[in-house]
């Protein structure tokens, strides 16, 4: 079975279950099917999840496939969900180890990435930020705001990214990555800010049709950019449907200042969701 390495895992047990806010049938999941986008607010998080997961992004290893100049960090874990049961929860799945014990975790966009064409290996988000409250309630909460997945009859694959952009200085920008209009491949991404620095300027996304996908943002005709918005607050999110649309978030840049020289941070946690096939 799979999007390339499903295998049996037993579900984490230390962690609350299905925190439901009823987006089965809410107004938010209606706009999100009507639209092909969403922004909104997600669920507020617990203390222990956000002293476990700001922890987390604290030591986030260096993008491996990110140019030097981009100062962009990132691990990486997947999961499945089980549409037909009761009780909804990720089922994390195992890593790979590397001959050094590096634990790490494949991520695969297909052609979708226009800057990488094959699997990439990141390394793995860590068992402890695994069996978070808030962590394991958003994908759920997530997964409930989706259309179409929960009559499928395999499992769905779910992919979670902790993204770090960090901007030094002014001339030394957090770059994201694909840096253009792109379509992810997943059906289904949602994007949650968890930190934004008041030092910096710029991490605004955009919402635009899929025929402006691939371009820069000076490329794209400003008549098919269907949202502009900047996400500031912790649980700040939005979500695409990505068939519908395509989507770009632009560089950020240190603000000088003379205050303490700290580095411009933007911390997201992303969550994508994909069917799964039988492969014979």
């Amino acid at each position: 079975m799979l999007i390339e390495n499903l295998k049996d895992k037993k579900p984490s047990e230390n962690y609350e279950h299905a925190m439901n806010r009823g987006y089965g049938n809410s107004e938010l999941k209606k706009q999100f099917q009507k639209n092909g986008f969403l922004q909104y607010q997600a669920l507020e998080v617990d203390i222990e999840s956000k002293i476990s997961i700001s922890r987390e992004f604290k030591v986030l290893e260096k993008d491996p496939f990110a140019p030097t100049n981009t100062q962009r960090f990132r691990r990486y874990g997947n999961a499945l969900i089980l549409p037909w049961e009761k009780e909804i929860k990720p089922i994390w799945l195992p890593t790979t180890e590397r001959e050094d014990g590096t634990q790490l975790s494949g991520y695969d966009q297909g052609d979708n990435n226009p800057e990488h064409g094959s699997i990439r290996y990141f390394n793995a988000l860590s068992d402890n930020v695994k069996q978070t409250k808030y962590l394991n309630q958003l994908i759920v909460e997530d997964y409930d705001l989706t259309f179409g997945l929960n009559e499928y009859y395999l499992p769905i694959y779910v992919g979670v990214h902790f993204v770090k952009l960090t901007s030094s200085s002014s001339q030394h920008l957090g770059i994201s990555s694909p840096n253009c209009f792109h379509q992810d491949g997943e059906p289904f991404t949602f994007a949650h800010l968890f930190y934004r620095s008041n030092n910096i300027i710029g991490g605004e996304n955009f919402i635009a049709h899929p025929s402006e996908r691939n371009k820069r943002l000076s490329d794209v005709n400003v008549g098919n950019i269907y949202s502009q918005f900047t996400l500031k607050n912790i649980s700040d999110s939005f979500a695409v449907h990505d068939p519908s649309v395509c989507h770009y978030v632009s560089p950020i840049q240190k603000i000088n200042s003379i205050e303490l020289d700290l580095p411009g941070e933007r911390w997201m946690i992303l969550i994508d969701y994909s069917l799964t096939k039988q492969k014979i």
